[in-house]
């Protein structure tokens, strides 16, 4: 059976690094009867479908998608928006971002760490101001009650616990589940639908500030294998 126009440059996707490139590199690696405007035009149709986790990003296209697992791709452009887009329109100022999926110590357990980990300012007369924030990223169809729970318990420590997720809509009995889970435990929801358009991001439950000791703040950065020191800069 012929693989289809998708079929072909995911798979083509997949063997770059970070399954990424250019539309004249992908071009080449498609064959002799793709031009680089044939690429554009199927790639600008592949990403205005929510379900096809392949996005235009600044120096071409990427693919999101994995069955085995979440991509640094996919954290790299969550991080970024975080940083640039969503944490100001959030009233939070200095922010700074850092990746924590692959941190944890061997034999440490599940779910011991967050995706990514965010240090940021709040305004002048909350208390705390500085506030450290645990992110789950969810890929398409990644996302489910599971990830509120998993969110929860990566945050022990943190100030906020938060997900974010990709890809269509979640609705139905599945939303109902997460929306009464996130509530009952202060956990954030973010639909972040296209991973690299970050205006376009719902904050669709707000998180709750959590109760923690600096012994727990502390045991949180050790399992993220960081430290207040890790943030240098911000935005």
């Amino acid at each position: 059976m012929a693989r289809s126009h998708k079929d072909k440059i995911v798979r083509a996707l997949k063997k770059e690094p970070h399954e990424k490139a250019s539309y004249a590199k992908l071009a080449r690696a498609l064959g002799d009867d793709w031009t680089v405007e044939k690429v554009q035009a199927k790639v600008r149709e592949l990403e205005a479908d929510d379900d096809t986790p392949i996005c235009v990003v600044r120096g071409g296209v990427q693919y999101f998608g994995c069955e085995t697992g979440k991509k640094p791709g996919l954290y790299k452009e969550v991080r970024r928006g975080v940083e640039r887009r969503w944490g100001k329109d959030n009233s939070m100022r200095n922010i700074a971002v850092e990746h924590t999926s692959r941190t944890s110590a061997k034999g440490s357990g599940k779910w011991t760490q967050p995706d990514l980990v965010a240090r940021v300012n709040r305004r002048a007369d909350a208390k705390p101001e500085i506030v450290f924030l645990a992110i789950e990223v969810e890929q398409p169809g990644g996302f489910d009650v599971v990830s509120v729970y998993q969110a929860y318990e990566f945050g022990r420590g943190a100030d906020f616990s938060w997900v974010f997720y990709t890809g269509p809509k979640c609705t139905g009995p599945t939303w109902r589940q997460v929306e009464v889970a996130a509530r009952d435990l202060g956990v954030g929801i973010v639909h972040a639908a296209r991973p690299t358009a970050p205006a376009a991001w719902d904050t669709v439950i707000d998180a709750k500030i959590r109760d923690r000791t600096s012994d727990e703040q502390a045991d949180f950065f050790h399992r993220s294998g960081l430290s207040a020191a890790s943030f240098a800069g911000g935005s």
